[in-house]
């Protein structure tokens, strides 16, 4: 190399190192010794087209337009890569090393010359998904081509870094710790095992006999043969990290002065995620497995190298951001014997997280659905904390089967599985009723059985076949009279298609509630829905199925507990939520439900009487005997402890719900729906079930209600009813 050359690539190392020196506390050592290139004191004519030159090469650089960029080397350099897409690969080489999103190279002063060749400084930024931006500054050496009579770039692998023609680029990575998930009272639901493994770049390995040293010394250090070291990272791609074995600490201190001589290996941290209660709310806690496929592109994004582990399911998927915590990396370049630092982030590591969940409570639940097809949900009322969620059927998380998978075992039935609401969703049809003014409350409606709104060819049939006869909005409530809400909606329909899907989402139904875990949304159609995906015209008889909770709309068990929980709220809706601490949202405002004190005050009665009319209610026979007072002390005992004098002023506990029974379509049993919320004049908690496929809301979804709401004031447990009754 020429004297005259060596000066251009003394200037660049120099550069690199002021340009790296900026970005860490303290300097970086310089690969080289700068030496200024003094200007030639005579103008020189050629160099505005020297400059044009760089500025076209750097420009074709940014584009990704190697082709161009080709072009303008000089011969040495062209027969040096052969072909474009060579020049292409030696970026994409460090692309991929750097882990960068982009790259924009931008000439920085003016050209230094010195005869027939010129020097241009050249500040090339780049985005890294892992270390984030970070600024190289290299020097672009021109040489002017007398055949050509133009100027052309003399290209070397220092163009991109300086100090890489001879050196080697390496990412080390910072691996995260993931955080624990605790229960309520501290039980430990998934904790992180950590060991230390030791690997090899294989892209790093300068020579066939620097990879016989270190693949001696690994040997030593793991006690595996040579071969079986190799054969780790033989086919892997040459820049990932690959691991070999896990090594005590106590040996890498031991051999650390003979492991800083090979930049090909590292260790890194590796964790295992273990779940000590494995049988303990499966589908809340959730697990972790490798980036699936169509997720790895927005995880590499995100600074992943697309092997570590993440949540899949549950809240480790649902909070994957607070646990998971982020990757951090440190960019090396290994050259002359001199380790310069291009970039560096910290790995932000992931926290712990507390669940809202009662261990206790939930392994209540979760006995009581048993192997039924469904899912039961409770909330704490005063704030829709999650106390307690289970789906059925379930899995282990410490064996996710393809079985388990084939049976929709995986499926959180409470927050992912969409059903029709049936007669639980009335609550919303008599709030939108009243709300515009097209009835009362106390408005007397008659029920022979049948409706016949839209004439008899059209006729639609109450579920009591003998007709409830006369009966107002809010008996109809509480007798789950379709005939009425029928004609409630017959009447919103002809204000506007829209009003009861508008309502329907006021009631939080159509979007995800928020909760820390994967859900579905539901569907609340409408004239829009209809015909933007079935290309069809809404019509009456679609508003009239929606006012009975049936036709297209979909809603998952968790967005009806929160309507619940808004009911017995006083129309205030809180976002379910499961993570108590960390809380990232304690101060967000809740929402109301588009309902007056009094339409609210009619609902409420109207659900008590669910559970309390003898003669309308739905589900009274499922709660007999349920005849429950608060003691003096607070706690819950049967009324007929408490003595006769006391017993009429005692506090009682009443539940208010309702049931809803929900066609499936085809030949298929109906989905049974309870939602409920006790005790009815303070409440405390809100309960509701979701059955597939085994008949009506009261016949068996209300019993299991009645059980869980045992079960949390520590009553005993009525036994599950085994008498059928058509009573919705």
């Amino acid at each position: 190399m020429s004297s005259k050359r060596w000066k251009f690539a003394l200037v660049a190392a120099a550069a690199v190192v002021a340009s790296c020196t900026s970005l860490l506390p303290t300097p970086t050592p310089s690969p080289s010794t700068p030496i200024a290139i003094p200007p030639t004191p005579t103008p020189d004519l050629r160099l505005p087209a020297a400059a044009a030159v760089a500025s076209t090469f750097v420009d074709a650089l940014n584009r990704q337009d190697f082709v161009k960029a080709f072009t303008l080397l000089d011969e040495p350099s062209r027969a040096a890569l052969k072909e474009a897409d060579e020049l292409g690969r030696r970026y994409g080489t460090v692309r991929e090393i750097a882990l960068a999103t982009a790259m924009d190279g931008q000439l920085r002063g003016g050209l230094l010359h010195q005869g027939d060749r010129a020097a241009a400084t050249l500040v090339t930024r780049w985005e890294s998904s892992l270390v984030g931006p970070f600024e190289v500054t290299s020097t672009l050496e021109l040489v002017f081509d007398p055949s050509a009579s133009d100027w052309r770039i003399s290209w070397t692998r220092d163009a991109i870094i300086p100090g890489l023609s001879n050196g080697v680029l390496r990412m080390e990575r910072a691996t995260t710790t993931r955080g624990a998930i605790y229960a309520a009272d501290g039980t430990p639901l998934a904790v992180q095992l950590e060991f230390t493994t030791i690997g090899v770049q294989r892209g790093a390995i300068a020579s066939f006999e620097e990879e016989r040293r270190m693949l001696a010394l690994l040997s030593r250090i793991t006690q595996l043969p040579p071969e079986e070291i190799r054969a780790r990272y033989a086919d892997q791609p040459e820049h990932w990290f690959s691991p070999v074995a896990d090594v005590d600490e106590a040996v890498l201190d031991e051999f650390n002065d003979e492991l800083e001589r090979f930049p090909a290996i590292s260790t890194r941290l590796r964790f295992q995620r273990h779940y000590p209660r494995p049988e303990l709310a499966p589908h809340v806690v959730g697990f972790v497995g490798f980036i699936p496929p169509e997720s790895l592109s927005a995880y590499r994004a995100r600074g992943y190298q697309g092997d570590e582990r993440i949540g899949l399911a549950g809240v480790e998927a649902g909070a994957d951001a607070l646990i998971g915590g982020l990757p951090g990396g440190t960019l090396k370049l290994f050259t002359d014997g001199k380790l310069v630092i291009l970039a560096e982030r910290p790995a932000v590591p992931g926290q712990d997280v507390t669940l809202t969940l009662s261990p206790s409570l939930q392994l209540d639940v979760q006995r009581l659905l048993g192997n039924r097809r469904g899912a039961a949900v409770v909330l704490r009322a005063a704030d829709s904390a999650v106390l307690a969620m289970a789906s059925s059927p379930t899995f282990s998380q410490t064996n996710v089967t393809s079985r388990a998978i084939q049976e929709g075992a995986l499926l959180n039935r409470a927050t992912q599985g969409q059903y029709p609401p049936g007669s639980t969703f009335k609550m919303v049809t008599m709030a939108a009723g009243i709300g515009e003014g097209l009835t009362r409350p106390e408005e007397v409606f008659r029920d022979p059985g049948y409706w016949d709104g839209y004439g008899s060819d059209f006729r639609k049939t109450c579920w009591l076949r003998s007709g409830h006869g006369r009966i107002t909005l809010q008996a109809g409530l509480t007798a789950s009279c379709n005939v009425v809400f029928y004609e409630v909606g017959k009447r919103l329909q002809e204000k506007s298609a829209y009003i009861l899907g508008e309502y329907a989402r006021r009631f939080g139904f159509g979007a995800r509630t928020g909760i820390e875990l994967p859900e579905a949304a539901g569907i609340v159609p409408d004239p829009d829905w209809k015909r933007q995906l079935l290309g069809e015209v809404w019509t009456g008889g679609d508003t009239i199925n929606l006012s009975v909770g049936q036709g297209f709309m979909l809603v998952t068990p968790l967005q009806v507990a929160q309507m619940t929980a808004a009911i017995a709220n006083d129309g205030v809706m809180r976002r379910p939520y499961l993570i108590a601490r960390p809380r990232a949202e304690a101060a967000a405002p809740a929402d109301r439900l588009p309902v007056s004190p009094a339409t609210l005050e009619a609902i409420q009665r109207g659900m008590i009487g669910v559970t309390r009319d003898a003669r309308l209610g739905t589900t009274t026979y499922r709660f007999a005997g349920f005849d429950y007072c608060f003691g003096p002390d607070g706690r819950v005992v049967l009324c007929s402890r408490i003595p006769a004098r006391a017993r009429a002023s005692a506090r009682r506990l009443i539940v208010a719900g309702k049931s809803g029974t929900a066609q499936a379509g085809g030949d298929a049993r109906p989905f049974a729906w309870f939602t409920a919320y006790a005790p009815a004049d303070a409440p405390e908690i809100v309960v509701t079930v979701l059955l597939e496929n085994v008949g009506e809301g009261s016949s068996y979804a209300a019993p299991l209600v009645r059980q869980i709401i045992e079960a949390y004031y520590g009553l005993p447990i009525s036994p599950t009813p085994t008498d059928r009754r058509a009573n919705e």
